[in-house]
């Protein structure tokens, strides 16, 4: 057994606060949280970061679904684990590293103050320790979800991605681009190992769809909040608890999920859509129209 896959020395380093601190810390990088993080980030601070952070996310996530299951790499051994939320899903490599590297790393690149830069990628290297130390990944599984979570960004930002895409939007249409995307998300998803296509693969994928299109059909793109900070930050509670709520019912769709075409792609796939749709068109259009409502209370 080598360094990469040996977790026999993690025991010896743990102590009740470091279980504590490293229990809550790696919550930050599973679906709830991210969704919540997102749509909060989205509604209430800077819309087109955390736009492109949605998209970014959901790529990450599609590759480290998919390199998952062609490796197959178990995790280690289940008597070094402290967390019991990672399923049956495979090791290497950390969803966890790399959607970590990919997030509170692009939100440094996008944050002014030195301070607040250190702190985000505090965050991010913590989120890929609580993974070993938990004993759920090895550090052969960590370093490769570092390694392609950095890649991922690099690529994102060199190549201008976002900027690339808003240049395509302008010269295809948005029918054009969705057919485009469609037709990429369905070839990735054929190339799945086994020729299968994984029903929460779908649904991410399916999420990215949703979230890309509500997006670019919202005219307002997004939210713009003003007035008092603490009633900004109620409106946006009561927009992210949507979310959370679309998230129970859509979540709801992948526990009907079958080993047919229907019930094991289409759905899954549908049901992303449609919540990508709720968080990036539906709940930004509720959020505006609270707001609109106060102002005009306020005014008369």
């Amino acid at each position: 057994m080598t360094l990469m896959n040996d977790l026999s020395w993690v025991p010896a380093l743990r102590t009740d606060a470091l279980t504590l601190l490293f229990t809550n810390i790696t919550l930050l990088g599973y679906q709830v949280f991210l969704f919540l993080f997102l749509s909060f980030g989205f509604y209430f601070w800077r819309t087109q970061v955390f736009y492109q952070a949605g998209l970014l996310l959901l790529l990450t996530a599609g590759i480290n679904l998919f390199l998952k299951d062609f490796y197959q790499d178990p995790r280690p051994d289940a008597i070094f684990a402290l967390d019991d939320k990672t399923g049956n899903s495979y090791g290497w490599p950390s969803g966890h590293a790399q959607m970590a590297i990919v997030l509170w790393g692009w939100l440094a690149l996008k944050v002014q103050r030195t301070w607040l830069k250190i702190s985000l990628w505090t965050i991010a290297v913590l989120i890929c320790m609580s993974r070993i130390y938990l004993g759920v990944h090895d550090v052969g599984d960590v370093l490769g979800g570092i390694l392609l979570g950095a890649l991922t960004l690099y690529v994102w930002v060199k190549l201008d991605v976002a900027g690339r895409l808003i240049a395509a939007l302008e010269l295809f249409g948005l029918p054009k681009l969705v057919l485009a995307l469609l037709v990429a998300q369905v070839i990735f998803m054929g190339l799945h190992f086994g020729g299968t296509l994984d029903f929460v693969g779908s649904w991410m994928w399916g999420l990215m769809m949703g979230w890309f299109v509500g997006h670019q059909v919202d005219a307002r793109r997004g939210v713009e909040l003003q007035g008092h900070l603490i009633i900004r930050l109620l409106i946006c509670a009561v927009g992210a608890a949507m979310v959370f709520g679309a998230l129970i019912i859509s979540g709801r769709v992948l526990g009907l999920a079958d080993d047919t075409i229907i019930g094991d792609v289409l759905a899954p796939y549908g049901s992303g859509v449609g919540y990508g749709l709720v968080m990036s068109l539906a709940i930004p259009w509720l959020v505006r129209l609270i707001t609109a409502g106060r102002l005009k209370r306020e005014e008369s």
